[in-house]
C-alpha cells in the first residue's frame, strides 16, 4: 500500500515540473521579447583576477503586495542561465536556487544574496569572467524586469623584480655599498591588464625615473608584456643607511599595488678618530699607555697603530664601548722617536682605502747621549809633545744638557789658560801638551733626565826618551831640560843616582826611560875631571826601554859620573840619565852614645852620633837580645827589666859598621860610651839654651865658611885620617887642622878646589856629583886601608833615604857643645 501511495506522489510530482517548465518558458521567451522592446540600464563592475566580484541586480518590488518569484543569470546574449534563483515555493519557507547548464563557467564559485541589496558575488574571478551579464527578475503580480551588470576583470601585474647592474636579483640578495657611491637599480613587471604604472619609492617620497615597454615570447608562444623602469641613488650617503627603496606596479585602485623592496646597505667611513692625551711629554725608556677611539663607522673601524710608517703590532688591545670603536697601545718610547708622530689609523675593514687616523708629533726627554772623538784634522797617531790637541763633545739631549764637564783620567778638567785647558762649548783645547796630557779623555753632560758619560778616548804622546826618575815635582808637566847641545852642563837640573863601588868591583847599572814610540837606541857616557867620553856598545845591553852596564872601576880615574842616553823617532833626550860612582864601603860606627832612663820605669832613650855613612845611604839597628830594631836615626826608646846587653851599629848596602855595645850597666844612670865608658850629665834648662844659641851660631858659621868656598876654590887635596884612631867629633872642635879632623868633614882647601872644579866645566862634562854629596867624599885610599872596619854580616836591606850630611855636622857640633 505505502509502494503504491510512493508511486502516486512521484507521478504527481513529475507531472507538476514539467508544467512548471513549460509555464518559466514561456515566461521567458515573453521576457526576451520584451527586454528587445524597452532598454536595459547598464551598470560597469570592475573585478580583480583572482579576487571575488559582487554583481548588483535590484529585486525590490514596485508592489507592495508583490513578491519576487525568480531570479535569473545570464552572460551576454546567451539564452540559457547561468544562475538561477526560485522563490517560488514559499511555503517551504525558504528559496530553491538552481544552475542550468552553467557548471563549467562558474561552478560553486557564485552566490546570490537576496536580502536588499541583491547581489551575485563570484570568487576567484578568472579573465574569462569579464563580459556583461543580465539580470531578469520575475516577480508573482509585476513584470518581469531586466538589469545589465558590464564586468571588467582587471589582471594585476606580477610582483616587480630589482635587479642590479649584475643582473642579480636585489630582493633575494643584500649588498652593501660603499659611502658616496653611486646606486643604479633596475625593476621589471611582468603582466597586467590593463598596462600597470611603475614606479620608484625611497621611502614614502617618489623618484622620477624613466619606463619603457617590452614584448617578450612566453613558453607556448604566447606574448607578454613587460614594464622596465631604471632609477640611479646619486651619492649614497648616512641618510641612506638602512633606508628602504621600493619598486610599485598598480593597475587598479581595488588592491594594493605590487611592491618589492630593498634595504640599502651602506659601508660607511669613520667620522672620528682621536687621540688621548697628546699633549703629554714622555721619557725615554718608561712604559706608557696610549687610547685612540673612533665613532661613524659601519660595520666598526678597526684602529690600528704606526710610527714612522711602521705598524706596531701584538703591542695594542681592540674592543668596542658603547658603539665606539677603543684600542689601547702599550709601549715605550725610545730616545729615536723624539720628533716622530705616533699615529692611530682607523679603517673600515670593507674600505681600506678611506681611512681617517689622527697624528701625535712625540715629545720624547731622554738623559744625554754623549760622543766624544778627536779633532777631525788631527792624526792621532803622530801627536807627540807640543802640539796642540782638541776634542769634540757631541751631546744629543732632550731637554738640552745645562752641564758639560771634562775629565782626564777620572779627573776633573777646568779652565786654565795658565795650564793650557781651553773649554769652550763642547770642545777641550789642550795647548803645548806634554806626556803627562796622555791618557783616556771623557765627557759628561747633565740635564733634567739625567746624567750620561761619552767614550773614552785614548790620548797618545809621542814624546823623546826621559828617565823615569827625573819628574818635575808639579805632576803635570815634566821639567824642561835644556838640550845638552845648545847649553853648557851647568844649566842641567839632573838628579843623579849614586852608586858606591870598590876598585875591581863590577855594578850593574840600570837605564831605564819613558819613551814613546818605544822603540829606542842608547849610548853611555863616562865624564871624570871634565873629560867627557863614551862607552863601547859592548859594555852594555839593551832591551826595550831599559839599557844594563856592568861597570868595573880599577883605578882613581874611573870613578866618576856615567850618563845614559836615549833616542827615539821625536829625539833624543834632553838629559841623560846619571850615575854617580863613588868609592864606598862600610859606614863608621856610632859616636856619643847617650842613655837617659825614666825615673821609675823600665822604659830608656838611646841617641847616638852617626858616623861616616861610608859614602851611601844608611841606617841605624840595635839589637837587644834576640830583637833587631831599625830606624833611620841613631836613636831608640826600648823597655828593659833586667840588665841586658844592647849593640848599636850602623849598615849601608856595603855591609855594617862596628858595633858599639852598651853594658846591663846602663840601667844604673846615664852613661856616654865613645868607645870606652864616660859619665854623663843632665841638661839643665840654661845648657838647653846654651846648646841652642850654639846651634843658631853654628849654622851661621857653616853658611859663611860654604858661601867662601864657592868663592874661593882651590885645588883639592885628599885627607889622610890617622890611622888607627877612630874619629870623633871632638878633634873637629878641639883642632883647627882639617887634616886631622874627621873624615866626615871635608878640609876647606878639598872643598873650594872641587867647587872650582865644578865651575870649569862645559857642554859635554857631567856633573862630578850631586850637591847633597858635596863635601862628604871619601878617600879611595881610605878606603882601600886595610885597617878599615870589614862588612858586618849583619846587612842591610833598604837604602834609600835623604842625605843628610850637612844636618849631621850641625847636629855633632851641637851635641859636642851640650857634652862639654
Amino acid at each position: 500500500m505505502l509502494r503504491i501511495l510512493i508511486a502516486v506522489a512521484c507521478i504527481e510530482l513529475s507531472t507538476f515540473t514539467n508544467a512548471q517548465s513549460k509555464r518559466t518558458t514561456s515566461n521567458q521567451e515573453d521576457a526576451n521579447n520584451a527586454e528587445e522592446e524597452h532598454p536595459i540600464s547598464m551598470e560597469s563592475i570592475q573585478g580583480v583576477a583572482g579576487q571575488r566580484a559582487t554583481l548588483p541586480c535590484d529585486i525590490q518590488p514596485r508592489e507592495p503586495n508583490d513578491a519576487v518569484s525568480m531570479v535569473l543569470w545570464f552572460k551576454a546574449d546567451s539564452r540559457e542561465p547561468l544562475y538561477r534563483y526560485d522563490a517560488r515555493n514559499r511555503q517551504f519557507g525558504k528559496a530553491t536556487t538552481t544552475l542550468w547548464n552553467a557548471s563549467h563557467v562558474w561552478g560553486d564559485k557564485a552566490t546570490f544574496r537576496a536580502s536588499p541589496p541583491a547581489q551575485l558575488t563570484i570568487r576567484d574571478l578568472r579573465e574569462s569572467d569579464e563580459g556583461i551579464y543580465r539580470c531578469r527578475v520575475d516577480f508573482r503580480n509585476s513584470p518581469t524586469r531586466n538589469f545589465k551588470v558590464n564586468l571588467t576583470v582587471i589582471v594585476p601585474p606580477a610582483k616587480p623584480i630589482i635587479y642590479d647592474a649584475k643582473r642579480r636579483d636585489m630582493s633575494k640578495l643584500l649588498e652593501a655599498y660603499p659611502e658616496g657611491a653611486d646606486l643604479f637599480l633596475v625593476c621589471e613587471v611582468h603582466g597586467g591588464k590593463p598596462r600597470p604604472r611603475v614606479a620608484w619609492f625611497l621611502e614614502s617620497r617618489i623618484i622620477d625615473a624613466p619606463s619603457e615597454i617590452r614584448e617578450t615570447q612566453g613558453p607556448g608562444g604566447e606574448t607578454n608584456l613587460v614594464t622596465i623602469t631604471n632609477v640611479t641613488v646619486k651619492g649614497l650617503a648616512r641618510n641612506h643607511y638602512h633606508a628602504k627603496l621600493y619598486c610599485k606596479a598598480s593597475n587598479t585602485h581595488l588592491i594594493p599595488p605590487s611592491t618589492t623592496a630593498v634595504v640599502i646597505e651602506i659601508h660607511m667611513k669613520p667620522l672620528k678618530v682621536e687621540i688621548i692625551g697628546k699633549d703629554k711629554i714622555l721619557s725615554a725608556g718608561k712604559r706608557y699607555e696610549t687610547r685612540c677611539q673612533s665613532t661613524g663607522s659601519k660595520p666598526p673601524a678597526v684602529l690600528t697603530w704606526w710610527k714612522a710608517s711602521k705598524q706596531l703590532k701584538r703591542t695594542s688591545k681592540n674592543f668596542q664601548e658603547d658603539g665606539t670603536s677603543v684600542s689601547v697601545l702599550q709601549w715605550t718610547p725610545s730616545i729615536e722617536d723624539e720628533g716622530k708622530f705616533l699615529v692611530c689609523r682607523a679603517t673600515n675593514p670593507k674600505l681600506q682605502e678611506a681611512g681617517l687616523e689622527d697624528r701625535w708629533k712625540l715629545k720624547v726627554h731622554f738623559a744625554p747621549l754623549v760622543t766624544l772623538k778627536m779633532g777631525s784634522p788631527l792624526n792621532s797617531e803622530s801627536i807627540k809633545e807640543g802640539d796642540d790637541v782638541y776634542f769634540e763633545c757631541n751631546v744629543k739631549a732632550n731637554p738640552r744638557a745645562y752641564k758639560l764637564t771634562w775629565f782626564h783620567e777620572e779627573e776633573e778638567l777646568r779652565y786654565n789658560v795658565t795650564a793650557g785647558i781651553v773649554l769652550s762649548d763642547h770642545s777641550l783645547v789642550l795647548q803645548r801638551i806634554t806626556r803627562e796630557s796622555a791618557g783616556r779623555y771623557t765627557c759628561t753632560a747633565v740635564n733634567v733626565e739625567g746624567r750620561a758619560s761619552s767614550n773614552a778616548v785614548n790620548l797618545e804622546v809621542m814624546f823623546a826618551p826621559i828617565c823615569k826618575h827625573v819628574r818635575n815635582s808639579t805632576g803635570w808637566r815634566y821639567q824642561n831640560a835644556t838640550s845638552p847641545s845648545s847649553s853648557p852642563a851647568s844649566s842641567y837640573d839632573a838628579h843623579e843616582r849614586v852608586q858606591g863601588a870598590s876598585k875591581h868591583e863590577t855594578i850593574s847599572l840600570v837605564c831605564e826611560v819613558e819613551a814613546s814610540p818605544t822603540s829606542v837606541t842608547f849610548y853611555w857616557t863616562f865624564n871624570t875631571s871634565g873629560d867627557l867620553t863614551d862607552i863601547p856598545s859592548t859594555k852594555y845591553s839593551n832591551e826595550g826601554t831599559s839599557s844594563r852596564l856592568d861597570y868595573t872601576p880599577s883605578s882613581d880615574m874611573d870613578y866618576g859620573t856615567l850618563g845614559c842616553w836615549a833616542s827615539n823617532l821625536v829625539g833624543p833626550s834632553k838629559q841623560p840619565c846619571l850615575y854617580r860612582v863613588i868609592a864606598a864601603g862600610r859606614p863608621y860606627p856610632l859616636q856619643n852614645c847617650t842613655v837617659h832612663d825614666r825615673t821609675g820605669s823600665s822604659w830608656i832613650r838611646i841617641s847616638c852620633v852617626e858616623g861616616y855613612d861610608g859614602g851611601l845611604p844608611q841606617r841605624f839597628v840595635a839589637e837587644v837580645n834576640d830583637q833587631r830594631l831599625e830606624s833611620a836615626n841613631p836613636y831608640w826608646e826600648l823597655e828593659l827589666r833586667e840588665p841586658t846587653t844592647v849593640a848599636l851599629y850602623a849598615v849601608n848596602i856595603k855591609g855594617s859598621s862596628d858595633p858599639v855595645i852598651m853594658e846591663g850597666e846602663a840601667l844604673k844612670g846615664v852613661a856616654k860610651f865613645t868607645g870606652e865608658s864616660v859619665s854623663s850629665v843632665d841638661m839643665s834648662p840654661i845648657l838647653i839654651g846654651l846648646s841652642g844659641t850654639a846651634t843658631g851660631l853654628g849654622l851661621i858659621v857653616t853658611g859663611v865658611l860654604m858661601a867662601l868656598w864657592r868663592k874661593h876654590a882651590a885645588s883639592p887635596a885628599k885627607p889622610k885620617p890617622p890611622p888607627q884612631q877612630q874619629p870623633s867629633i871632638a878633634t873637629f872642635a878641639g883642632k883647627g887642622d882639617e887634616e886631622e879632623g874627621n873624615p866626615d868633614l871635608i878640609p876647606t882647601t878639598a872643598l873650594t878646589n872641587h867647587l872650582a872644579d865644578r865651575k870649569s866645566l862645559r857642554y859635554g862634562s857631567l856633573p862630578r856629583r850631586p850637591r847633597q854629596l858635596e863635601g862628604r867624599e871619601m878617600s879611595h885610599d881610605v878606603v882601600e886601608d886595610s885597617d878599615y872596619p870589614r862588612a858586618s854580616p849583619n846587612t842591610f836591606y833598604s837604602l834609600q833615604r835623604p842625605h843628610r850630611y850637612s844636618e849631621t855636622v850641625i847636629r855633632s857640633a851641637v851635641i859636642q857643645e851640650s857634652c862639654i
